[in-house]
């Protein structure tokens, strides 16, 4: 039997500047914005960057019986303790998950990601990539407050849109997005189709379906220029663009519709992605203060992010010390576990069977 393992720092190269977020969780001597802006977690997942070519970008690492080796590796040695067989039934020896720490300093392009059948249909995938962010920071940059762009407003003007977007610029579709203002503890679900931006200073857990795909017709992501790869991820860029969901909207039903109320599960736990609504994955939070007895309800695997304090994580195999920052993996075959300190950990589960 297989127990909890940390996941390695895992930062990954990306077109944008950003990062110091990131610093910050784990309490770094020096925060630094750069271009490597994300942390990506329970990764067998390759990054798609051609601006950056690096073997095994993306894929995650961990420490299993005193050796270093890619989660991908400890997954296929240890599939039926660390997935379950039915997950591996369906979705093979991989996690079918993909959480990341994302930090921005500027403001990453207007994008969609597909949803599922135009994934099938444009892009020759079975995972489109529908995703959730939980806002864990939020800082002003250059006198800016954090937000988020998210959905299209009552100034839609698709064939405008698409016209800007096939141009490589938005000098107006821009304003068709809804500007929301973010605060630590905001939590929104993005279904593909959905047109977004992360804001200069937001720090955010993002969970997703495990693939790296999207549409960002801009040229330019801050001063680095996109590849015809990075903006299209290979489609033809009409068809592309049909991706996108032009369902214009008012701020208040884009929330109801992206921002689910927290439920308890039991008291010290949330869910604050329900599976009922992003279909994929679900994401929970756990508040514990003394200790807390977990029970794996779900029987499933799951990835976790330390997000404030500190905490001991014992199960049948050993213990984990966690800290503020830290990330790691609880294996399905762990029926239990016991969380012992004060701190605060998001969870992000896989698809239901």
């Amino acid at each position: 039997m297989v127990g909890s393992v940390k996941f390695l720092p895992n930062r990954v190269w990306r077109v944008y500047l950003g990062g110091s977020g990131i610093d910050a969780l784990r309490q770094a001597e020096q925060c630094e914005d750069n271009h490597f802006p994300e942390d990506w977690i329970a990764s067998d997942s390759l990054a798609n960057n051609p601006q950056y070519p690096a073997e095994n970008q993306g894929l995650s690492r961990l420490i299993y019986e005193g050796k270093e080796l890619f989660f991908k590796d400890f997954l296929v040695e240890n599939a039926e303790d660390a997935l379950g067989v039915a997950h591996i039934a369906k979705f093979g020896k991989k996690s079918a998950l993909l959480m990341k720490i994302l930090d921005s300093a500027e403001r990453l392009p207007i994008q969609a990601h597909p949803s599922v059948p135009d994934a099938r249909k444009y892009f020759n995938s079975n995972f489109g990539k529908s995703e959730s962010w939980y806002i864990i920071g939020a800082r002003e940059v250059n006198g800016e407050a954090p937000y988020l762009l998210m959905g299209f407003n009552d100034k839609l003007d698709k064939d405008l849109f698409v016209s800007e977007a096939l141009q490589g610029d938005f000098p107006k579709g821009k304003e068709m997005l809804h500007k929301i203002n973010v605060k630590p503890g905001d939590c929104f679900m993005l279904h593909g189709g959905l047109p977004h931006a992360i804001g200069c200073g937001v720090t955010v857990i993002e969970t997703m379906e495990p693939s790296d795909l999207v549409i960002q017709p801009e040229f330019f992501c801050g001063t680095q220029r996109l590849s015809d790869s990075e903006r299209w991820s290979g489609a033809v860029p009409e068809e592309a663009m049909r991706c996108f969901d032009y369902t214009p909207e008012s701020e208040e039903a884009l929330r109801k519709r992206c921002t689910p109320a927290p439920s308890e599960i039991e008291p010290g736990l949330t869910r604050v992605i329900p599976y009922e609504l992003a279909r994929y994955f679900e994401v929970q939070r756990l508040e514990c203060d003394g200790e807390f007895n977990f029970t794996n309800r779900e029987k499933r695997h799951r990835a976790g992010v330390v997000v404030e304090g500190s905490v001991t994580l014992t199960d049948s195999c050993g213990t984990l010390e966690l800290q503020r920052g830290d990330t790691f993996f609880m294996p399905c075959c762990q029926e239990t576990a016991v969380f012992k300190g004060k701190g605060t950990v998001i969870f992000s589960l896989p698809p239901q069977l």
